[in-house]
């Protein structure tokens, strides 16, 4: 017996089949871990900081769709780069669905996994919204257990003329970049980590900072084929679904990673998750 589809049942079924189509290759592609290296030329920037290699990390989510293994392979792949320091972004657990400190503990295992880093010139981390939304008291508390620097509004100077400053997160901290850069030397390179690149609107008419490393837009998440375009991101329209490195003014860079979990839905179409390594040149 021929069963024969009307038009509206049809439609149904290619419409349905496209979405379960895509959701199984966006899934696929939110496993596929990139390695991002880029050389990012900095003013300034002394003879002997010459190739200093970042890692970087952000956007965790644990406690949603971010498994273990995810963030285990991400740790593992900036490991194997051999950074001279790590820049941890944010976004540790997940509160999209609650803003519940019960999320905290859910996604306690990404802590764990964070344990294991180490670098020469430092582990250093900020917060993220959805740790705010979470329980920021909680994810502090946490962070404070691990070999690393939470950086609220704060800035450390380091050796042979290199500084690294953090924000609390812009949307929920409140971030304060004058306050976080206010003891670092003028004759210092500032590496200024912030969750979310919009960070860069409180420093229009201050280049002191060389580099801002941020996370937040997750580069997109899903971008549409073809045309490339994410449909929403939140940040303002600069950093719609950017990735990568971005020239702010003639002194200054921003970095956007991509991150290694998945907010909302666990799939990904054409914007892989990534983790940055990020070498500093002589400009």
């Amino acid at each position: 017996m021929t069963i024969k589809l009307s038009r509206r049942a049809w439609i149904r079924t290619i419409i349905y089949s496209s979405l379960a189509i895509g959701g199984g290759v966006g899934y696929v592609c939110s496993k596929r871990l990139e390695v991002v290296r880029l050389d990012v030329p900095v003013r300034g920037l002394s003879k002997r900081l010459d190739g200093l290699k970042i890692g970087v990390i952000s956007d965790f989510h644990a406690g949603a769709f971010t498994t273990r293994g995810d963030i285990t392979r991400a740790v593992s792949a900036v490991e194997n780069e051999k950074p001279d320091l790590v820049a941890l972004l944010g976004d540790y657990v997940d509160g999209a669905y609650s803003h519940s400190s019960k999320n905290v503990k859910k996604g306690g295992f990404v802590f764990d996994a964070l344990k294991r880093l180490r670098a020469p010139l430092g582990v250093y981390a900020v917060l993220g919204n959805h740790d705010h939304w979470t329980d920021a008291g909680l994810v502090r508390k946490e962070l404070s257990k691990l070999p690393l620097s939470l950086l609220d509004n704060q800035g450390i100077h380091l050796d042979q003329g290199l500084s690294v400053a953090g924000v609390d997160d812009f949307w929920e901290g409140p971030a304060n970049t004058l306050e976080a850069i206010r003891n670092l030397s003028s004759e210092s390179v500032i590496v200024m980590l912030s969750h979310n690149p919009d960070v860069n609107l409180q420093m229009v008419e201050d280049d002191r900072v060389r580099l801002v490393i941020s996370g937040h837009t997750h580069g997109g998440q899903v971008r549409i084929p073809v045309i490339n375009q994410a449909p929403w991101i939140p940040c303002s329209w600069k950093y719609r679904g950017s990735s990568g490195l971005m020239r702010e003014t003639e002194h200054r860079w921003t970095f956007i990673t991509k991150g290694v979990g998945t907010f909302f839905l666990p799939v990904r179409l054409a914007c892989p998750p990534d983790v940055g390594i990020l070498r500093l040149r002589r400009a």
